[in-house]
């Protein structure tokens, strides 16, 4: 795990106090234990300070050394998603009553991967689920190599004509499912942050080794500026978004939104949708938060994946013109 390699221990047990990553948000549970423990005085053998490249004073998180029922373990306390005003002066309280403190210095992103990595694998060991009955399926009944292939050639034909590669990019792949299309983005030399809302598809890619643990969240696609800095991915692509509807056009109008603030300048933006309806309201969608693009048609025989396909850019000039080659060699 990530977290041992991070603080130099054993694979000793860690327990991060929040129980998903999108509550890292609030911390709410993490100012109410860290409020209690410096309230009672409560005595602990180590405490180990996490702190980010600005220094001492950029405090991420803290770990607890404690013990339950004659198991030691390392409660977890985060605050790079938080960013609590407060935590800094309640974790020197807590430091206080610590017969050991040690700094550990890293980055926010290696950080940031610890976390993330935690939660892929409490979910894949059913740790975060109340009620799960769900069994391994194959990797034959849920994946499709003529889809990935398929994707594949659709993405090169995208790099050919944009004079762009999708592997040096800093990507966030929304709606990712259980990650059939990211295979074909792995395959390709990309190593995208991968979410999506169903917890139960994330765990079955992670279970399959197709998500990255470290790369892949549970997250709702309308909050992604309340866990990413703006400005963040050179390219936002997501594969068989959800079922766009006029009734729910407001919903995708958000997710968009969140989106393209994500976005670098002259950043990419693919998404790929069923049904030519869908891609016109994205497409509506799009023109509406001042996004430049077009839509490709991309159908096949079989007319079930990645049938229409939406290319854009933020604050980019001539994309019509680009996307016309796609839409003869598809």
């Amino acid at each position: 795990m990530l977290f041992n390699d991070l603080f130099g221990i054993a694979d000793g047990p860690v327990q991060l106090i929040e129980r998903s990553f999108s509550d890292q948000k609030t911390c709410k549970l993490t100012r109410h234990y860290l409020t209690e423990i410096v309230r009672s005085g409560i005595p602990f053998g180590e405490v180990i300070r996490i702190t980010g490249s600005d220094g001492p004073d950029e405090l991420l998180g803290i770990a607890i050394l404690t013990n339950s029922e004659g198991q030691d373990f390392r409660m977890i306390f985060v605050n790079t998603v938080c960013k609590d005003p407060g935590f800094a002066d309640m974790v020197a309280g807590l430091c206080e009553n610590a017969e050991n403190v040690r700094t550990v210095k890293t980055t926010d992103s290696q950080f940031m991967n610890a976390i993330i990595e935690y939660y892929s694998i409490m979910l894949v060991n059913r740790m975060l689920c109340d009620r799960c009955i769900s069994t391994k399926k194959s990797f034959s009944e849920i994946f499709s190599e003529s889809r990935v292939d398929r994707l594949t050639e659709l993405l090169e034909t995208i790099e050919q004509s944009e004079n762009t590669g999708f592997a040096g990019m800093d990507m966030l792949e929304i709606c990712c499912g259980n990650g059939m299309a990211t295979i074909a983005l792995s395959e390709m030399g990309c190593d995208p942050f991968c979410m999506d809302s169903d917890q139960c598809a994330i765990c079955e890619g992670v279970e399959h080794g197709v998500l990255a643990p470290h790369r892949s969240l549970v997250l709702d696609a309308t909050e992604l500026s309340a866990f990413f800095d703006a400005e963040s991915f050179d390219c936002v692509i997501g594969f068989m978004l959800g079922a766009i509807y006029p009734f729910n056009k407001d919903l995708w109008a958000r997710i968009m939104s969140e989106s393209s603030v994500l976005l670098r300048e002259n950043g990419l933006l693919v998404f790929t949708v069923h049904k030519e309806k869908e891609i016109i309201i994205l497409k509506e969608v799009m023109d509406a938060i001042g996004m430049e693009g077009e839509i490709i048609d991309n159908r096949d025989d079989a007319g079930v994946y990645d049938q229409w396909v939406y290319l854009g850019r933020k604050g980019s000039c001539g994309v019509r013109d680009q996307v016309s080659i796609i839409r003869k060699r598809a």
